[in-house]
């Protein structure tokens, strides 16, 4: 076989297991009205979803404890928290908006108003995982998770009405390390590496620096998703915008 064809081989196997072990994200649905009977909300109430200090795990990674030595574990843990609860927020909203709907983040002081939109929810598991154990051994060693459970609801004479409810899970899948990628592999990472740079360059970059942030941006894309297929059955966004 010539050098190019064996190379070009080579390649094409490894794009497949990186396309493979690409992060997953799954949402379940666990309740459902599907006939509301209610008018297009007048605005979206995005909640910080609440979090317990349990449900978290920082990363299990050995550079952790140095690099956070002048911070003690409780400080870590609210930092984390912070970063993944404002993570899912922010996306939630960008991507409500894009639905052409009015959504705002909303918090316990805020009135809500006849014709609101509720959007609730618990993060019950914050897995950082081993950054080092994903890039250098990767098959799901080292895995950061992130979980939480999503309750929409509207405001009825009754109470609070839920509409549509939902389990989402992400992680970061089970792509392939630098042990088995090798060569090629370290001049991706290097690439990759490059372009992370000159995005922060140009003041791109996320300012996430934890896995579970960026799974949490992830989730509520996905979340959000779930949300369009569900506002356009009720006639509250054109069919268009939920495919």
């Amino acid at each position: 076989m010539h050098v190019k064809t064996a190379l070009k081989v080579t390649l094409t196997g490894l794009l497949g297991l990186l396309m493979v072990g690409c992060a997953n994200n799954k949402i379940k649905t666990t309740y459902v009205d599907e006939n509301s009977g209610l008018a297009k909300p007048t605005t979206v109430l995005v909640y910080d979803f609440t979090v317990d200090p349990q449900a978290v795990k920082k990363s299990s990674s050995p550079l952790s404890g140095i690099i956070g030595s002048n911070e003690n574990a409780a400080e870590e843990k609210n930092k984390l928290i912070a970063e993944v609860v404002d993570a899912m927020s922010k996306e939630l909203v960008k991507k409500i908006t894009e639905l052409g709907l009015n959504p705002k983040r909303a918090d316990q002081t805020t009135t809500v108003t006849p014709g609101a939109l509720l959007i609730t929810g618990q993060i019950t598991n914050i897995d950082e995982g081993s950054n080092i154990k994903r890039n250098v051994i990767g098959f799901g060693a080292g895995q950061s998770s992130l979980d939480a459970n999503v309750v929409v609801m509207a405001p009825v004479a009754s109470g609070n009405k839920e509409l549509i409810s939902f389990d989402a899970h992400g992680d970061s899948g089970e792509k392939p390390g630098a042990l088995v990628l090798g060569p090629v592999g370290a001049a991706a990472g290097a690439g990759t590496a490059a372009t992370v740079a000159a995005n922060a360059a140009q003041g791109v970059a996320s300012s996430y620096k934890s896995a579970s942030a960026h799974q949490a941006e992830d989730m509520a894309e996905k979340i959000n998703t779930q949300l369009a297929k569900y506002f356009s059955k009720q006639g509250w966004i054109s069919a268009d915008l939920a495919k």
